[in-house]
């Protein structure tokens, strides 16, 4: 059985505590109480961590600022802990990204229903990402091209799935190099332009899924269809 991961940035090292031991039997838990630190581990772990959970600080960093963060390189779900549930701030919420926001008093077992609800409607209810004639099983870490298993490597298996994770979404040298080989790469940025041409290759009838935009990077979708 799949076992996704959530990602709990929170500044009450208390509450982590009682969120891991509650939700530790069901989710992979990654957790940080320090904003700065927060964005480093969810850069390192990306592609990995299927939903958020953001408290209103996190240490120096504002929620807008991680908000603002997080949707500048991706769309995972996050659902966002207000202290003060006046709709004004969960308008802002909104307005910045925010899936979900709920109570920071909600109770663990409600919590639960919201992000399996969540992970459901995102995710499916298998551990697979289909696009087209691609389907990635990020269980098993293969690939299928129009139903034939494709060999891929480690990093060419990454880049494709934060590109179908994210897709339409138009993403910079910059941030693949953040996905794909961490935030603590120092090699040159044409690496990746390296490895989306030996994806491009292994993808064979979908190689024009991973569109170019010149002086910008890369994003994933499938081409529209000519109409008789």
């Amino acid at each position: 059985m799949r076992r996704n991961t959530i990602f709990l940035m929170e500044k009450n090292v208390e509450y982590i505590k009682e969120f891991c031991r509650f939700f530790e039997n069901d989710y992979n838990v990654l957790c940080s109480s320090d904003g700065e630190k927060a964005m480093e581990i969810y850069a390192e772990n990306n592609t990995g961590i299927h939903l958020i959970i953001l408290d209103n600080n996190v240490c120096a960093k504002k929620r807008c600022e991680i908000l603002e963060e997080i949707r500048a390189f991706c769309d995972v779900p996050v659902i966002v802990l207000m202290e003060n549930e006046e709709p004004e701030l969960q308008i802002m919420a909104y307005r910045m990204g925010a899936d979900e926001c709920v109570s920071g008093e909600i109770s663990f077992p409600l919590l639960k229903m919201k992000i399996e609800a969540i992970i459901k409607r995102v995710y499916g209810t298998d551990n697979f990402i289909k696009e087209g004639i691609l389907e990635l099983d990020l269980d098993k870490r293969t690939l299928k091209v129009d139903n034939e298993y494709i060999d891929i490597t480690i990093k060419e298996f990454e880049l494709l799935s934060f590109f179908m994770r994210n897709k339409h979404a138009i993403q910079s040298r910059d941030q693949i190099i953040t996905a794909v080989w961490g935030i603590n790469y120092e090699g040159s940025d044409r690496v990746v332009d390296s490895l989306v041409k030996k994806l491009r290759l292994k993808l064979k009838g979908a190689s024009d899924y991973i569109h170019t935009a010149y002086g910008m990077g890369y994003y994933f979708e499938l081409p529209v269809k000519e109409t008789a």
